[in-house]
């Protein structure tokens, strides 16, 4: 197949279908390879046509894609360069023949700034967030999925930068395997085949078992944990946000429920929730009815939410956590690296829980306080939090507890709760039934 068996759009450029593409770059390359001349390839991710479909609809989010795309053909393709469109916010495109690569940044640089004018949605002016990712191919090469992937992983790369612009370079195959996984995420998610597994939460003063910790887990046997976040962003680019939080929520539940009819614990579940879950309109909704249908009353749930940056600048996520805490939800900060200045804001949160993270510390260095007291040095930094969230009515829970000498600490220092793997590994339901029922 040559450029003249294409059909040709706007600009006099060639549009394809992402299943032609690849074999029209093939074409491409091989005549690029007989000439001697050169090509870049350039992945647009426009960052906005998800945005634009889960706040405005598909329909919308069609005309802004079309416009986009449109964008493209009209300022960055000449005659005989060619476009293919790929999923809903990505599009290809081939530069070719091109006599010196630096063209290619350039004509990145004039596309991003093409894409960057504002595009009015009725009465609402929103804008596109290109990243752009480049490679070339000077005629030693013929290979167009490898030529593909370079351009995707510059891609990605672009999307981290200032300016939004990458050019591939070997040493960003490392993120060749973020890709990987984010293509297996996003199926797991799909598919709702990530499994829940609960961790115990034990009181620091009577060393009993208090509550549990729900985790989401690849159900390959590996036992290896997948950040809630990093779920939620998978859901997020599929447009599944409403089903995944629903089904984390009604499985932690459900189990809930079950561990206390079949084993007599009656415990709270923590679920993990990164703050811009709250902007959510129906979130309080999709609690509630998760509640009712297993029968639990809001206080044995409780939301641990990450990101108090997004809550102090969103009046929309405070407004949601306040109807969680009317709703008798119990509300935990998951954020403990804040500056102090988020410690005011939280004086000001209907939280019930802090947690305090100490992941990577296997002791706590002694040092002698004004009073001659010893205490650890960062048993300092704890007792402070911990005397600062009992003033305010939190609780404090730590995690990532390392060993029995440490919990032992914790307990002196005023810490309410615990929970760390030397004591209790996360497990899937029928396993803690099996260790926790006694």
């Amino acid at each position: 197949m040559s450029s003249a068996d294409l059909p040709r759009a706007e600009g006099g450029a060639f549009s394809v279908t992402d299943g032609r593409f690849i074999e029209q770059l093939h074409a491409a390359l091989a005549e690029r390879k007989a000439d001697g001349q050169g090509l870049a390839l350039l992945v647009v991710h426009f960052g906005l046509v998800g945005r634009a479909d889960a706040h405005y609809g598909y329909e919308i989010g069609d005309a802004v894609r079309a416009r986009l795309i449109a964008t493209v053909r009209n300022d960055a393709l000449r005659p005989g360069d060619f476009l293919g469109e790929f999923g809903r916010d990505q599009v290809a495109c081939v530069l070719a023949p091109l006599a010196d690569p630096q063209m290619a940044l350039m004509a990145a640089e004039k596309l991003r700034r093409a894409l960057h004018e504002p595009l009015w949605l009725g009465e609402d002016e929103v804008y596109a967030s290109p990243a752009i990712g480049i490679a070339t191919h000077s005629g030693d090469i013929d290979d167009a999925r490898a030529l593909m992937r370079q351009a995707r992983t510059a891609c990605v790369t672009a999307a981290e930068l200032p300016d939004r612009i990458a050019l591939y370079d070997v040493a960003q195959d490392g993120s060749a395997a973020l890709l990987v996984r984010e293509g297996r995420l996003r199926s797991a998610v799909a598919g709702d085949a990530l499994e829940i597994v609960f961790q115990p939460q034990f009181d620091l003063r009577f060393g009993q078992i208090m509550g549990m910790e729900s985790l989401l887990r690849w159900p390959d046997g590996t036992r290896e944990l997948v950040p809630m976040q990093d779920a939620i962003q998978a859901a997020e680019a599929i447009g599944i946000v409403d089903r995944l939080l629903s089904s984390v929520l009604n499985r932690a539940l459900r189990n809930c429920a079950e561990f206390r009819q079949r084993a007599g614990l009656d415990l709270r579940v923590a679920v993990n929730l990164p703050a811009r879950a709250l902007l959510m309109n129906d979130l309080p909704e999709l609690v509630e009815r998760a509640l009712r249908t297993w029968g639990l009353r809001a206080g044995r749930l409780m939301l641990e939410i990450e990101g108090i940056p997004l809550l102090k600048a969103s009046a929309e996520a405070r407004a949601t956590l306040q109807k969680l805490y009317e709703m008798g939800v119990k509300l935990s900060i998951d954020d403990t690296g804040s500056p102090g200045s988020s410690l005011f804001f939280l004086a000001t949160m209907p939280f019930h829980e802090m947690k305090i993270d100490l992941s990577g510390v296997t002791n706590l260095p002694q040092v002698e306080t004004a009073e001659g007291e010893t205490l650890p040095r960062s048993g300092m930094v704890l007792k402070s939090l911990a005397d600062l969230a009992h003033q305010l009515g939190i609780e404090v829970t730590v995690i990532g507890v390392p060993n029995e000498a440490v919990a032992g600490q914790l307990a002196a220092l005023g810490c309410d709760f615990m929970q760390g793997d030397y004591r209790a590994a996360p497990a899937d339901p029928e396993e803690f039934v099996r260790l926790y029922s006694a």
